[in-house]
């Protein structure tokens, strides 16, 4: 299991995502931190606000979470890649318990 791991920018503090939770059609609605379950909303807000960055780790990878808009909704979503055609390494997390 991967450590709890903060980086302290000023201000600004990077937490690591380890887990997420999916609703049936795939889409993430919560992920994990440190023990803890926050909304994707939650999550997003704080990245626009610069209050938080967030990470995770892929194939070994550090690799940073990003907060969109989805184009049809507006309703905010969480990525690890700014490009649609590049997977989402968030969704191939674990489960949240």
């Amino acid at each position: 299991m991967i450590g709890v791991c903060y980086f302290d920018f000023g201000i600004m503090t990077e937490l690591l995502i380890t887990c997420v939770k999916k609703n049936a059609q795939g889409n993430i609605l919560q992920v994990g931190i440190n023990g803890d379950i926050f909304d994707v909303k939650t999550i997003a807000e704080k990245i626009w606000s610069r209050e938080n960055m967030y990470f995770t780790i892929a194939n070994g990878i550090r690799v940073r979470v990003f907060a969109l808009r989805h184009p049809s909704t507006n309703e905010p979503y969480l990525t690890t890649t700014t490009n649609l055609k590049l997977p989402n390494n968030l969704k191939y997390l674990p489960k949240c318990q």
